[in-house]
Parts: structure tokens; C-alpha cells; sequence
């Protein structure tokens, strides 16, 4: 039985951060990434009593386990890489020129304070108490309380012990890092709103996110949620593209839609497409390939309960058709796949078919006409991806409708399929809303640092009180912009 951590509890906890909060602020950031390159030598030493308790709490494959410990363990390295070229705190100085009465100015960015983390059921390592999330919060000077997932206790209290022993052998204030458990609501909502939280970070369901959403926006000092919530990550195939690639993509699709039972967030459960004999081998491909897709348990019984209910909502809606479903003789604790298929008019004027459905299910959208693809494109609300299965011919003959997809998402993928999230520079996993609460972020590569940073400026201070980050002799050696041109070096300051 997991323990609900006490109200009390948690007040000290946060009261802790608090106090560590102010400790951070004064470390410089080759010393937070020092730190967090002790936890990812930390987490990279967790043998295979991690991999048997995480593979038993979840039921993931320990090939997948050995993948997303090596993810996780990248992350903080990458992160603390990015977070010592100080690329987040953004120096900007601004000299002062007295013969103009301008005074000098610098600024840069600063941690926003303690951070709340979700951990999240389907990426026990990577987006959970030791995930990318609360990498990102520390390497930008925040404190963190994770709120573990209830899914995987062990495993949670597992990789908060590796955190805690590198704040232990640092000598740094215990309020660097908390872990709280409990299944109730009202943690998390007490979390939320606690008027010393600064920030909220959580990976799950449109229903938790936006209820999260909301408390912090009720609070009378509203706070951000950076929530990634839910996706339904199109696919939208073009006509000479699906002609020469039927049966290929096909199988690419299918092979996406049921990657670790069509647990990721990236899943592409939307194909639309114009009716015809190359969709019709699209579908004929489908039907055979699914036979090829073994039923495998789900995360847990929660996630099969909503799969299965969400999946025959959505079956069970008018002029809907089931062209493929895998072998439905299953264990408990199974999903098994299944692809139906609706014409655009059902789809466009049935919400129900837009709603994401988490496991390995997809709909065929079969439109008449370009104008109904462009239609349902106009419609689609915010995604994390779409994907464009075209050839560059497509391309030049549906350029309005690929621009008015460029506001749809955070992923644009030409050809491919969006599952499998590169951890760089480059990566964007956030989209418009309801994928995630605030599209400017990502929750995946070194720029999720962004998230927990705000801006501070000072004008006028004398060299010895500034941060290392804006001193004249520039100590950290970092990129500075100074009087609108980056430069790397200490400043030649006139003397008068």
C-alpha cells in the first residue's frame, strides 16, 4: 500500500525547498552541473535490481528499461553540458554611455523557484522522479518536489534514493530534492496551489493537466503548468506518396501504432487520406499486419481499464467500421490493437473521434475530395505532431494546406513516424493546446531548462555585486551578448 504523504509533511518539505532555493541561487552553473553530472553516474550504477523491480512494477520489456535507463542517464549528462555554457541564462549587457545619460544595464536568467514534478506512468525513468523534468528544474537553479506516480512506487523511491545520495555527498541542503507518494487528488491539488510553489511540470492525461491548469491559475498568485497532456499525432498521406508506398507505409504505420502497445504520447492514431484504390491497399495491408501484433500487458490496470473503454466508445460511435483488429483472445492486464475506419463528414462532425485514445488503437479517415482533408485540418486542435507522407510533388501541390498544419503542432515530420523522441537541441515535444499548456516550451532536449528560468536585470551595479554570469572579467568563460554582439571575452571597460 503506498503511504499518502501528510499535509504537515509536506509543508516542511516545501519549506525546506525554500530554504534551498536560496542556497542555489548562489551556486554557479558549473556547479549545478557538476551535480548533475553525480547524479547521472549515480543513476548509470543502478544494476539490475532497478531493471527487475521497474519490469515488474510495469510490465515494460527489459530491453526497453535498458534503453530508457540510458535516455535518463543521457539526459542529465546533456543537460548539464548545455546548463555550463550557460545558454540558459541568456547574458545580455548593455554598456553604459555617459556622454547619452545611459546608464549600464545586464541581465540574464535566474531559476523561478521550487518546482513541482509529476512523475508520469509510461516513462518510469525518462519522464518520472529522476526524468527530464527534474534534470531541467535543477540545472536552472530550482529546487524539486516530485509527486511519484503511484504506477511504480519502487522504482520512483529507487531513483529518488540516487538523487539524495548526490545531495548527501555534495553537502548540499536537503530541500534540493523531495519525494512525496500518494494516490489521493488532493496531494497533488495541495501541491499545485501552495503559495510557495513556483512551478508545475506534468506528464499525463488532458483531464489531470488542465486540472492542474486551473488550480494554479486560481491561485492568487497564479503560477505556470507546463503540462503535456494528450495527442492524437496525424498522419496525413498524399496522393503520389500513397500510390508508390501503400503496402510500405502500411506497415510503418502499424508497426508506430503498436510500439510498446501504443503506450507513447507520440502514437499516431489519425490517418487521413483521400478514398481510392491505393488507400484500399493501405487498409488491405493493415488488416494483414495486425495478425502479426501479439497482445502484451499494458502499464498497468488503470491504463487498460481507460484503453479499452475509450476504445469502444469510439467503436461503438455511427458510421464507424472496425478493418483490423489483432487475435482478442488475451490475458489480463493485455491490450490488443485495433484500427477502425470513418469517412470525414463522421469524423468532422463526431468530437468523440478526435479524442485521444492511449494504447494502440487508430482511425482511417477516408475523405472524397482535398477539401475535406483541408477541412479536417482547419479542425484538429492542437497536437504534439503530424506527419506529411507525401513526395516532394505533394508538397508543391498542397502547400496552403502543409502551412495551415505548421500551426497545428510542435513536430512537423516529412515522411517517417513520430514515435521515437530524439533527446537534442532540436526537438520540440510540445505543442498547441490541449497537447501541452504552453506551446513556446519542450519538455524533451537541454531546452526544457527554459521553462523554470525568468529574467532579471540590474542597472547601474558596481562589478564586484553582480553574478559571475555578468562580471566585466566574465569568469565562467561563457557567450555573452555585450552591446548587441556576441563575445565570449571580458570586457574593456573605458576609464575615465
Amino acid at each position: 500500500m503506498i503511504e499518502e504523504t501528510s499535509k504537515e509533511n509536506i509543508d516542511k518539505r516545501i519549506q525546506r525547498a525554500a530554504e534551498a532555493f536560496q542556497f542555489l541561487k548562489n551556486t554557479t552553473i558549473n556547479e549545478r552541473a557538476e551535480f548533475m553530472n553525480a547524479v547521472a553516474d549515480q543513476i548509470e550504477a543502478l544494476g539490475e535490481e532497478l531493471l527487475a523491480v521497474t519490469h515488474a512494477e510495469t510490465s515494460l520489456p527489459l530491453a526497453r528499461l535498458t534503453g530508457e535507463k540510458a535516455r535518463t542517464v543521457g539526459q542529465w549528462r546533456s543537460y548539464a553540458k548545455a546548463v555550463a555554457a550557460g545558454i540558459y541564462t541568456e547574458p545580455r549587457i548593455d554598456l553604459a554611455q555617459p556622454e547619452k545619460q545611459k546608464g549600464d544595464l545586464r541581465k540574464y536568467h535566474v531559476g523561478i523557484g521550487t518546482v513541482v514534478v509529476f512523475g508520469a506512468s509510461n516513462f518510469p525513468f525518462a519522464f518520472s522522479t529522476a526524468g527530464g523534468d527534474t534534470a531541467s528544474a535543477i540545472g536552472a537553479g530550482c529546487p524539486v518536489i516530485v509527486k511519484a506516480h503511484p504506477a511504480h512506487p519502487k522504482t520512483s523511491q529507487i531513483m529518488a534514493d540516487a538523487i539524495n545520495t548526490v545531495v548527501t555527498a555534495f553537502g548540499w541542503p536537503e530541500g534540493i530534492f523531495s519525494h512525496i507518494t500518494g494516490t489521493s487528488y488532493e496531494t497533488g491539488a495541495y501541491l499545485t496551489q501552495h503559495s510557495d510553489i513556483q512551478a508545475v511540470a506534468f506528464t499525463g492525461s488532458l483531464q489531470g493537466g488542465k486540472a492542474l491548469f486551473d488550480i494554479a491559475n486560481r491561485r492568487e498568485n497564479p503560477i505556470p503548468v507546463f503540462a503535456e497532456m494528450g495527442s492524437i499525432n496525424p498522419v496525413f498521406a498524399f496522393q503520389n506518396l500513397l500510390e508508390t508506398k501503400a503496402e510500405i507505409l502500411a506497415k510503418e504505420y502499424m508497426a508506430s501504432l503498436t510500439l510498446g502497445v501504443g503506450q507513447f504520447c507520440t502514437n499516431p492514431g489519425l490517418f487521413i487520406a483521400l478514398k481510392g484504390n491505393s488507400l484500399d491497399r493501405f487498409i488491405n495491408t493493415l488488416k494483414d499486419e495486425i495478425l502479426n501484433v501479439a497482445p502484451a500487458n499494458m502499464l498497468h490496470k488503470g491504463i487498460l481499464e481507460s484503453f479499452e473503454k475509450h476504445k469502444n466508445i469510439a467503436i461503438e460511435q455511427p458510421n464507424v467500421e472496425i478493418i483490423a483488429s489483432a487475435n482478442t483472445t488475451t490475458e489480463d492486464g493485455q491490450g490488443h490493437a485495433s484500427i477502425i475506419k470513418t469517412n470525414a463528414q463522421t469524423f468532422l462532425n463526431n468530437p468523440v473521434l478526435s479524442e485521444e485514445v492511449f494504447g494502440p488503437f487508430g482511425i482511417v479517415v477516408v475523405c472524397e475530395t482535398i477539401d475535406e482533408i483541408r477541412e479536417i485540418a482547419h479542425q484538429l486542435k492542437g497536437q504534439l505532431t503530424i506527419t506529411v507522407a507525401a513526395t516532394d510533388e505533394d508538397l508543391r501541390d498542397n502547400l496552403t494546406l502543409v502551412s495551415l498544419l505548421k500551426d497545428k503542432c510542435g513536430r512537423l515530420l516529412f515522411n517517417g513516424m513520430p514515435t521515437g523522441v530524439e533527446v537534442v537541441y532540436a526537438m520540440q515535444h510540445g505543442g498547441p493546446f490541449p497537447s501541452t499548456t504552453d506551446s513556446r516550451f519542450t519538455s524533451v532536449g537541454p531546452d526544457a531548462v527554459k521553462r523554470f528560468v525568468r529574467p532579471i536585470s540590474f542597472q547601474n551595479w558596481p562589478d564586484e555585486f553582480l553574478p559571475e554570469e555578468l562580471k566585466n572579467d566574465n569568469p565562467l568563460q561563457i557567450s555573452r551578448m555585450v552591446d548587441g554582439e556576441m563575445n565570449s571575452g571580458s570586457l574593456k571597460l573605458q576609464t575615465t
